[in-house]
């Protein structure tokens, strides 16, 4: 069983709560005063163990955030809890608790001792300089209390000593009281005599007393019936006054509405403005012709969202011919976009990554540069920039070329 003295003694606790908690506790000089552990331990026996072995300064942990329960016995004593920027390390951890005769028999016990061991060792040096400078005569302890909870060296020592002379004073009056309490009880008597007297004419006064207390009461009951009549009007101008703040609150909500479907109906009618435009492009209004040329869809970059743009745009369909205007940026993944489109063959600006080209092989899907299929017109005009044209003639015979030499291909592999 804990020494009872150790009651007045201020520690320092080390908690590592779970189903099995382990609880480490030390003294403001660093030195062991428990560690243990135990399975299903509740707030209410963890705070009778740290009870029974003095008074706690500090409550710490190993880990950051600090589990709840730490916070939850730290507010319990009022006593500040040793949060961390980062959990303690294992390594940390065994640093901490090696030597100053600490033991611990498991790894529960031992990040307890190592929270609290870490918390003394911030204050480590700031209870040195207490323990200095502290004068014979005052509490040490007291005054490393009051330093932890941010009270400086000097302030505390100056504190406790004004603490310790104002008890002094009251010592020495109650003294003095006591001596005068002794003359005192030989007038008791007389004074005794003197307020029986007094009393006989108290009687009538409780009369009068009595009846105004009845009308008092009376009064009273008037009032209560008036703050009930006042309170039945006050509640009929709040309930007109709700009502009108809800009319207002609707009518404002009504105005929001109002206002956001005429934004959206503006966004809508430059929607309907654009597909419109694009719908007589792709109708062939205002298309300009080349003499034996075939259109093909522009596609800017060859990238995931450009593709996908062009889709929205002007559709992707099978059997269509696009023109990469660079063609570097696209992987395989990008080629596998368009090739599902059904594309059946892809010009390109700038060389494609052999990642690109190999997918687009194995679609089926021919590819030349504009050096083997130049193109013979790329429109520049605000509403035909996404459409180019190649020579047809060229690009058919390309297209044979690119089949022969790929069946060529395929019989030699099977030979």
């Amino acid at each position: 069983m804990a020494d009872p003295h150790a009651r007045r003694k201020y520690t320092i606790v080390g908690i590592d709560p779970g189903t099995t908690m382990g609880i480490a506790i030390i003294d403001l000089n660093g030195k062991p005063v428990e560690v243990f552990s135990a399975k299903n331990y509740s707030i209410s026996d963890a705070i009778a163990v740290i009870i029974s072995h003095g008074r706690p300064l500090i409550i710490a942990s190993d880990v950051t955030p600090t589990p709840a329960m730490v916070k939850k016995i730290g507010s319990m004593f009022a006593s500040p809890v040793h949060d961390l920027d980062e959990s303690l390390s294992t390594e940390e951890k065994i640093a901490l608790t090696k030597g100053e005769g600490y033991k611990y028999k498991n790894a529960h016990e031992r990040d307890a001792l190592a929270a609290c061991v870490n918390a003394f060792t911030r204050y480590k040096k700031k209870f040195a300089q207490v323990q200095k400078k502290t004068p014979a005569g005052v509490n040490v302890e007291e005054v490393k209390a009051l330093v932890v909870k941010g009270v400086s060296i000097s302030a505390a020592i100056n504190r406790l000593i004004s603490a310790e002379e104002e008890k002094e004073r009251r010592k020495v009056t109650k003294e003095e009281r006591r001596e005068e309490k002794k003359g005192g009880e030989e007038k008791e008597n007389k004074i005794i005599i003197r307020l029986r007297g007094l009393l006989k004419g108290k009687g009538e006064r409780v009369e009068v007393l009595e009846e105004r207390a009845t009308a008092l009461k009376a009064s009273l009951k008037e009032k209560d019936r008036e703050i009930r009549r006042l309170k039945r009007k006050l509640d009929s101008i709040w309930s007109e006054s709700t009502r009108e703040i809800k009319k207002a609150e609707e009518i404002r909500k009504r105005d929001a509405e109002i206002e956001r479907l005429r934004e959206e109906v503006g966004a809508r009618e430059n929607e309907i403005a654009e597909l419109r435009r694009i719908v007589e492009g792709l109708k062939g209004k205002g298309k300009r012709e080349v003499k034996g040329g075939k259109r093909i869809k522009v596609i800017q970059s060859f990238s995931h969202d450009a593709i996908v743009e062009t889709d929205r745009k002007y559709g992707l369909n099978r059997g269509d011919i696009v023109f990469l205007e660079d063609g570097s940026g696209g992987g395989a993944s990008t080629a596998e976009l368009l090739a599902k489109k059904g594309v059946v063959a892809v010009l390109y600006g700038k060389e494609l990554s052999h990642f690109a080209a190999d997918t687009f092989s194995e679609f089926n899907i021919p590819t030349f540069s504009t050096e083997e299929i130049p193109l013979l017109l790329k429109e520049d005009l605000e509403d035909e920039r996404d459409f180019a044209f190649v020579d047809r003639h060229v690009l058919n015979e390309r297209i044979e070329e690119w089949k022969r030499r790929r069946k060529r291909g395929k019989v030699i592999l099977q030979r």
